[in-house]
């Protein structure tokens, strides 16, 4: 709704704009083509006047909207940074808790989820790492992963950071194989982290739900039995 509104608002600052443009353009053209009305002008101070303070107002009018449309951009990149600070996550980049909240509420009502396939997924030696390694690679991990999960993801469906060491992936129009082709696509992604990370690997667990053949029909059901799965 917000980005409609500068949308519009932007066209509108562009026609007047424009409009203006066109006017004045006309205007100028319009006493200067007509050697009566140039000479007529020039040799009257009262007109003289009037046209300074039109072409004043004028060049002030453009002025105006030229700083409108950068005070609309900085509104623009404004609402952009408070909208990534909402739905992104600070240290990996990806999708955050709220993202995913976002996700249950599209789903839930009348929602068609019959295709629908999740996935959770952890750093299971996370722990290990920031023990042996320290908080920090630690947080490396993570944002490499996040990185990794994220690229994958991208010709599946969406995956945010649910809370912690918990990522949440949903697929749309998904079965068996193609579950298992996002899955070893991110397994080849690690594996080749893994041969160049220098101090420690990657390990995941990776717990999954596919409704086709679960066939439920409320999301909040269908992520709860993804969790229980993960549980085990």
């Amino acid at each position: 709704m917000r980005d409609d509104y500068f949308k519009s608002y932007k066209m509108f600052k562009f026609i007047q704009l424009a409009l203006l443009v066109i006017f004045a353009v006309c205007f100028f053209l319009f006493i200067f083509l007509d050697e009566n009305l140039r000479t007529g002008v020039f040799s009257n101070k009262v007109l003289m006047t009037i046209c300074v303070f039109l072409w004043a107002f004028m060049l002030y009018s453009v002025a105006c909207i030229i700083m409108d449309f950068r005070l609309l951009e900085g509104h623009i990149v404004h609402d952009h940074v408070l909208k990534r600070a909402v739905y992104v996550d600070t240290l990996t980049g990806i999708p955050n808790r709220f993202s995913c909240d976002q996700i249950f509420e599209k789903y839930e009502g009348e929602q068609d989820i019959s295709k629908l396939g999740c996935a959770l997924v952890k750093i299971q030696n996370l722990d290990e790492i920031n023990q042996s390694h320290g908080r920090s690679s630690g947080n490396v991990a993570l944002k490499e992963f996040s990185s990794m999960i994220e690229r994958i993801s991208a010709y599946y469906g969406f995956v945010g950071r649910n809370n912690g060491n918990e990522f949440l992936v949903v697929i749309e129009n998904c079965n068996e194989d193609r579950m298992t082709k996002f899955s070893e696509g991110l397994q080849k992604e690690i594996a080749q982290y893994n041969k160049t990370s220098g101090g420690y690997e990657i390990r995941i667990s990776f717990a999954k739900v596919l409704n086709e053949s679960l066939g439920m029909s409320d999301f909040r059901e269908l992520v709860a039995k993804l969790y229980g799965i993960a549980k085990v």
